[in-house]
Formats: C-alpha cells, structure tokens, sequence
C-alpha cells in the first residue's frame, strides 16, 4: 500500500513540474529530498529547477527558495540527488542558456547542509555545450572504504564520452578518475548514464550505446574503471522508427508526450547488480531487465534481458510500460518502477499509473506487482510543449524512487488537481493499531464536537465511540465524523450527541488500519 501526498501547490499552470528525483536522507528515514523541473512557460519550454524537503518521511512537504543563477544562466534542468556521510544532500543541475534552443553550459553542483531546506550557490565543475542527461550517486556504506565519496556521471557529447566526477571531501574539491579533472572519460558512444554503488564500496555505471547496455565498474572509489563491455546485447530502444516522431522525439502509440530508453541501474546484496529499462522488442513497449550476481562478471540473465512481469503480473493488452526506475532496500529487496500507459477501462482514455514491482532474491524474479497510484492521471493535462513544439508534449523523461527503511518512496509527475504537480507515494504499514484518543462525561441530552488535530491525511482510520456507562432499554449515543483537511494533515470532528436523560461517559476509541 502506498500513500499518495500532495508535495506541491500550484496556483498557475505556467509552473507546471515534471522530471524529477528523489532520496532518502541515509541517516536520518524521515528526512526526503525532492527536484524536479518547475516551468514558467511551459509553449516556449522555460523553466528551472525546484526542490523540496520531507522531515516526517513524505507527510508533509515544504519547497526551498529557488536556486540561484549566474550570470548568463536561464535556469538548469535534469535533477539527480545524492548524500553524503556528513549529511549533506547534493544537487547536480545542467545549466543553460537563454533561448527557446538555449545552448547547454556545463555540470552545476548545489549542496544543502539542512536536508534540503535551504543550497548553496552554484559550483560548475565541468563546463561543456555538449554536457546532458547527469546522474548521481553517493556511497552511503560505514564499512565501505570510500563511504561518503560521491559520484557524479553525464554524457559530453561533443567529446562523444561517458563523463565522470567524483568527490571525496564533502564537495570541497571535484576530480575525476585518478590525475583527471572532471570531466574525464569512462567510455565511448554513452546516453544517459547512471551509477550506483555497492555496499563495498564498488561502484558501477551503465549506459545505453545503440542496442548494447554498457557496463564499467571501479573498485577504488573512482579512482579507475574497468573497460567497458555490453552487460546486455540486442535490445530494441524506444526509437524513431518503430515510434512515430512528429516534433523529432518518439512517442507512444495513443500518446503525445516524448518517450527514450535510459537504463537505470542499482546494486542489490552481496556482488548484485540490476538493471532495467523500457523495450519495444514486442511491438509495444515493456520494461525488461538483467542481473548479475557477481559484480558484472558474469550477467545471468538472457544474453539481452528479459521481461520485469509475466503470467498475470504483466501489463494488459494496450497498455505501454516506460521510464523505469530502480532501486534497491537495506535488506536487498530490489523494487523497479515504471509508468503505465493506456485505457484503464474499456473506452477509456489512455492514462498513466505509477506501478512498482519487487524482487526479493536479488534480481532473478520479480514477484510482486503493486499500483504506487491511487488513481491514474492524464498526461494531456497541462504538458508543456518540449522544446515549444506543440505536436510533442514533455512529462518528463524519468521519476523518483529510492529505498530506505521504511521501504520504497517515489516522486512523479501527477495531473490529478488539473495541474502537472508532484505526488509522492510512500509505502504504508499495515494495521491494526488501535486505542483511545480522550475519554469524557456527558452531561444529557449535549452534543459535543470531540476534534483532534494533526493527524497525517493518509492514514487509514476509523472512529468508533463508545460508551462506558452501563445502561439498557436502547440506545445511549449517536455520532457523526466530519473532517476538516490541510494539504497535509486532518482535523477529526466527532461529532456525539447524548440521547438519554442521564450523564453518559463516552471514549473515543480508534483503529488505524495503515500508516
């Protein structure tokens, strides 16, 4: 069971939000970090960058001040997030310039010391017009030799490379491999890379190269990678053709809004590695993954993956499953995300689910299958025009997920209100806990309105007053609850009328069945 809550409120469709991240504060469960792309003109495709903080773990959610600019910056797009083991939580942003095809500058880092409230100014530790499409990641292992290192990789597409970055001092300094500045090169022919990294301290990055995934890994904090070779082989991208591309990008069929493969990529127990990304190989797109249980030595998976689902965890004829994220637990479980598209009823118009499945034995199946939301948006909903071109729509071209304790916690895009908003999905514990909130005398014949206050809205619970005063010959109390709501929490109004001629003591007895 998830819980679906409300991160940001907008009045203006012009601040519509979309592409986003997610992590989980590794000390601290209850502190969430959130970014994503915040527009101010969604035709003519300006925007920047937003972030947002959970101290409660995704109850409530409060946005920090927008982030500062230098001079000649119009705003940065692609947010990535990783900690470190001093408590920091970094932001790495690609800034660019003016301009409806605004020319990319380079890698910009933020750093926030208060989990997220308030960042920094800007550090651009790598400046090229061909930097795009960054992903970070942190070493969050005691016992790894690197804890607290982090890691940053990208695409330099006028270098035709997979970028690297790391830094080993809190985000004092900013290196890459051994005697290398940021910037230097982990391999040839990248999109989109992503890292990740073991609880020993190694760490891996993967890409997508035509229809090869490419894998390297280091085993001395960045220092140097091995030499890239294809984990997975012959897969079929979400590319024009097969998918139409009327404005240049592809998209799905009964869809508008634009569509790529990334492979996403997390390290499970032990020597695992998974990875996952969205494929059309059967004529319709589906999520399959690969696995590996000893560091990327050996990939047992089917030589070019294999399906996520199958039997009757897998999707439903019509429906495209797309943007996969992944991540895994502390106790290994591996959970992989995705949106699914399509009619959700027989006629219906093509909406959008947020699904996740989970692995319990590090990757081999995965056996379980659960709806993150709790009713599907329409990504026609105030989408802006990618790259204001109109015949293209943009909902972003990933989402949030990460692990912790208290399980999976995911941050998408969400139409629901009317506005492309953010929602997060927290998993919930299931119930029953149960108790008394007040007990009290009533005097004959009152009615009193019994409210209490700050209930988180999503929990599950149930009011049941009671009386304690024994009586016979019929009944003794009547009632009614009301709720009063804020974004975030609720206001229970009990509402208890005394129906007989005599005092009654009541209780007010509750059962939460999920938090």
């Amino acid at each position: 069971m998830f819980c679906n809550t409300q991160v940001t409120f907008d009045a203006s469709a012009n601040n519509a939000r979309s592409e986003c991240a997610i992590v989980v504060n590794p000390r601290n469960s209850a502190n969430l970090v959130g970014s994503s792309k915040r527009f101010t003109s969604p035709q003519t495709y300006e925007f920047s960058l937003a972030a947002y903080a959970s101290f409660d773990g995704g109850v409530s959610w409060a946005e920090a001040a927008p982030f500062g600019l230098e001079a000649g910056w119009a705003g940065i797009s692609d947010p990535t997030l990783a900690w470190d083991k001093a408590g920091n939580v970094y932001l790495a942003g690609l800034a660019f310039g003016p301009g409806l095809n605004a020319a990319l500058i380079g890698i910009a880092m933020y750093k926030s010391a208060d989990g997220g409230r308030t960042w920094s100014a800007p550090n651009l530790i790598h400046q090229s017009p061909g930097d795009d499409k960054q992903w970070a990641a942190s070493d969050n292992h005691p016992t790894s030799p690197h804890w607290g290192n982090v890691y940053v990789v990208w695409d330099d597409l006028n270098a035709g490379i997979c970028a690297f970055a790391r830094s080993t001092d809190s985000g004092l300094t900013w290196t890459g491999t051994s005697g290398q500045p940021p910037g230097s090169s982990l391999g040839l022919n990248s999109f989109s890379p992503q890292v990740s990294v073991a609880s020993d301290g190694t760490v891996y990055v993967v890409w997508v190269a035509g229809s090869d995934i490419m894998f390297v890994k280091s085993t001395d904090g960045g220092g140097s990678f091995s030499a890239p070779v294809a984990a997975v082989s012959g897969i079929t991208p979400l590319t024009s053709p097969p998918l139409l591309a009327p404005g240049g990008f592809p998209e799905l069929p009964g869809g508008s809004f634009r569509v790529l493969t990334i492979a996403a990529c997390t390290a499970g127990a032990g020597g695992a590695i998974v990875l996952s990304w969205a494929d059309y190989r059967e004529g319709h797109s589906r999520i399959y993954y690969a696995y590996s249980h000893d560091a990327g030595a050996i990939w047992s998976s089917a030589p070019s993956g294999q399906p996520l689902l199958i039997g009757d965890l897998a999707s439903g004829a019509g429906q495209h499953d797309f943007h996969a994220q992944i991540a895994a637990l502390p106790n290994g479980h591996i959970g992989c995300a995705f949106y699914e598209f399509g009619p959700k009823w027989s006629g219906g118009p093509p909406l959008i689910d947020v699904c996740l499945a989970r692995s319990t034995n590090n990757g081999v199946t995965f056996t379980s299958r659960e709806t993150v939301t709790d009713r599907a948006w329409d990504p026609v909903v105030d989408a802006p025009w990618s790259h204001g071109d109109s015949s293209t729509t943009f909902i972003g071209d990933y989402f949030g997920l990460d692990g912790s304790t208290n399980g999976f916690s995911v941050l998408w895009t969400d139409t629901r209100t009317g506005v492309q908003e953010m929602f997060c999905g927290s998993e919930m514990r299931e119930g029953p806990w149960f108790g008394v909130q007040w007990a009290d005398t009533m005097p004959p014949h009152s009615t009193i309105d019994y409210y209490t206050w700050n209930w988180p809205a999503c929990w599950d619970v149930v009011w049941t007053p009671m009386s304690d005063t024994p009586s016979g010959g019929g009944p003794q109390i009547t009632w009614n609850v009301q709720v009063e709501r804020s974004p975030y929490y609720v206001t229970y109004h009990i509402v208890i009328t005394n129906l007989t001629n005599a005092p009654v003591r009541v209780e007010g007895r509750y059962t939460i069945l999920a938090v």
